[in-house]
């Protein structure tokens, strides 16, 4: 039994205790009262009177005396529930179970080929020298000069032609571009005015020139006029026989599109 029940208990026996005393107190006073009445009639009010007095008494002692336990005092409170010292047994996870490996798969056995066997290489006779000639011996002297070759037309191209430079046989300035150029014999002199003349076509050009009409540059001296301003164009140029029988090779010429480079300068010179 719990401490607080033993209180509640022995508060409730003390009650009762003093009830039984009241009881018996008052009925010893009826007990009186009574006999009083019977012996002694003048003495019935008197009785009545103890009697009250003593229910007042018995009244004022059972009201006065221990209070009764409130109604939160005799609460039953919760009992403890007892703690079970035995531990509460949990089951363990399931160990999980084991992936199998997976097994290794046997590789395929490697079968060796057969080696195709090769026909023996026949070695390759070596060749023998043969004895080279003796050379003679040069006697000394100058080395021969090598002659220049000899072209099919009697004149070709200067080794400088073409060459391009500004227009300075006429004062148009940027607003010409042309082609000029002279005709020289197997010593590198002019040859007679008129006994050729060189033909120039191409890009909307296509004109016949007699050698010496243009003495600006040279007694030889020829000239064709292009085009207004310098532009990148192409035409072909070509020496011919007073009589129009072609005495070189025809050459490609491609202008200039430079104010410092308006004139192409191409010359002729005879070859044999």
């Amino acid at each position: 039994m719990s401490r607080t029940k033993q209180q509640q208990t022995g508060c409730f026996g003390s009650l009762l205790n003093v009830l039984t005393a009241a009881l018996l107190f008052l009925a010893l006073l009826l007990l009186v009262g009574l006999g009083l009445i019977v012996l002694l009639p003048g003495a019935q009010e008197s009785a009545v009177q103890a009697v009250a007095a003593a229910r007042q008494q018995w009244a004022s002692a059972s009201f006065t005396s221990t209070p009764l336990p409130t109604a939160a005092s005799l609460a039953i409170l919760p009992t403890q529930t007892p703690t079970s010292l035995r531990p509460t047994w949990t089951p363990l996870p399931a160990e999980p179970t084991a992936t199998p490996r997976p097994t290794n798969t046997s590789r395929p056995t490697y079968t060796p080929s057969p080696v195709p066997t090769f026909p023996t290489r026949t070695p390759t006779p070596t060749q023998t020298p043969t004895p080279s000639n003796t050379p003679t011996e040069t006697p000394p002297g100058p080395s021969p000069t090598a002659s220049a070759t000899r072209s099919q037309y009697l004149f070709t191209k200067s080794n400088s032609s073409p060459f391009y430079l500004q227009n300075y046989a006429n004062n148009a300035g940027c607003g010409w571009m042309g082609i000029a150029g002279e005709v020289l014999d197997l010593s590198r002199n002019p040859v007679a005015p008129g006994s050729y003349q060189v033909h120039v076509w191409g890009s909307g050009v296509d004109a016949r020139l007699q050698v010496g009409s243009a003495p600006d540059y040279s007694p030889s001296g020829w000239e064709q006029f292009l085009f207004d301003s310098p532009v990148i164009r192409d035409y072909e140029v070509q020496l011919e026989s007073s009589n129009g029988t072609a005495v070189s090779q025809a050459y490609r010429v491609q202008s200039r599109a430079s104010c410092n480079q308006n004139l192409v300068r191409f010359d002729f010179v005879q070859n044999h």
